[in-house]
């Protein structure tokens, strides 16, 4: 809370959407924190941060210090829908998605390596727990109850000066605000989560206003801090075109255009973003923007109920390690001739359009 006694400190300048959604660290109830973070250009690690867990295990954890999470006794790799690979805890019932499909990997072939991960983080996470610099985010679900959270404040107190932000569906706290809750403890409030079968639409413009909001309170400053914009493009071009296809396309479509992009930074959040106009007669079933031959991130695809006015599509990729270069293009699905017009071609290295 703002010192009586002092001026209260200016927001600090050049904060990114990343940096900010960085000096957080997610206790769960799901991986929609952690998704928010990567769609804001943040993929830092954490013990919890892509993960399931139940609070009153959640807090038994805590307060043995993780002594019965991880190790063979307790960590099995399960084969989830979808051929997803999850890791999961026994014991506890904690689980991540290990970033692994089946067949193409097997179980057996990352219990070892998922164990030694486990471990690492554990010691990694009660350091930070000990220095209480982050602010940690407990996303409440529905039922989960203010006592349960208090009882895991106090387990997370007793290691170290920890603050812990409780993230609710608006109702006590109105959507978008943060408000102490006592010494180390907030409350906010989004407008709305993310459907738990569905992660990834994570609201990134409500978690950054209830962080920013978060990050505030917990530094003391007049007022949240204004986000940094997005640094030059790396690729611009702002003249419109029509585009059409040549032959039949069928789902997931083909390339219309293709262009290649360098000056892309190694591990990082990148994002192509273009204006995209269906005609009244448009015939096919999918236009979207992509980085060619990369699994996306995120992505907004063309909504094919609007014709004749632009929208805003984009696809993201966090690139490879040494990757600088690569290849952007417009998928369009449907039958020969199949056209859009598309203007306002852009490249940048950082937070998904909008909102960075």
């Amino acid at each position: 809370m703002i010192s009586l006694f002092r001026q209260a400190a200016p927001a600090p300048a050049g904060l990114t959407a990343a940096t900010l959604l960085g000096a957080f660290e997610s206790l769960g109830d799901n991986c929609e924190f952690g998704i928010a973070q990567r769609y804001a250009g943040a993929d830092p690690l954490g013990l919890f941060r892509l993960s399931s867990a139940p609070i009153a295990d959640l807090t038994h954890a805590v307060e043995t210090r993780f002594a019965h999470y991880g190790g063979a006794d307790d960590i099995e790799v399960r084969i989830g829908a979808g051929g997803y690979l999850f890791c999961h805890s026994r014991r506890y019932g904690f689980a991540y998605h290990t970033g692994d499909t089946a067949p193409r990997v097997k179980p057996a072939d990352i219990l070892a390596r998922e164990i030694r991960r486990v471990d690492y983080l554990k010691d990694r996470f009660l350091a930070d727990l000990a220095a209480g610099e982050k602010i940690l985010v407990r996303k409440g679900p529905p039922g989960e109850s203010e006592d349960a959270v208090r009882r895991l404040f106090a387990a997370l107190r007793a290691i170290g000066p920890v603050t812990l932000l409780r993230v609710c569906a608006a109702g006590v706290v109105p959507p978008g605000r943060v408000v102490w809750r006592g010494e180390g403890l907030m409350q906010g409030a989004l407008p709305h989560f993310a459907p738990y079968a569905a992660a990834t639409d994570a609201d990134l413009p409500g978690w950054l206003a209830v962080c920013g909001q978060a990050y505030a309170l917990r530094h003391s400053l007049v007022e949240p801090p204004a986000l940094a914009p997005d640094g030059p493009p790396l690729f611009e071009d702002p003249g419109t075109t029509r585009h059409a296809l040549d032959a039949a396309a069928p789902d997931p479509g083909g390339l219309a255009v293709s262009r290649p992009v360098t000056g892309l930074r190694p591990n990082r959040l990148h994002v192509v973003t273009a204006e995209i106009r269906l005609g009244e007669d448009f015939s096919g079933t999918r236009a979207a923007v992509t980085f060619v031959d990369a699994a996306p991130h995120a992505r907004r695809e063309a909504d094919l109920t609007h014709r004749g006015t632009w929208q805003t599509v984009y696809g993201a990729i966090r690139t490879r390690k040494r990757q600088s270069e690569a290849t952007i293009g417009l998928m369009l699905a449907g039958p020969a001739g199949t056209a859009v017009e598309t203007r306002g071609w852009r490249v940048t290295e950082g937070c998904l359009p909008g909102v960075g």
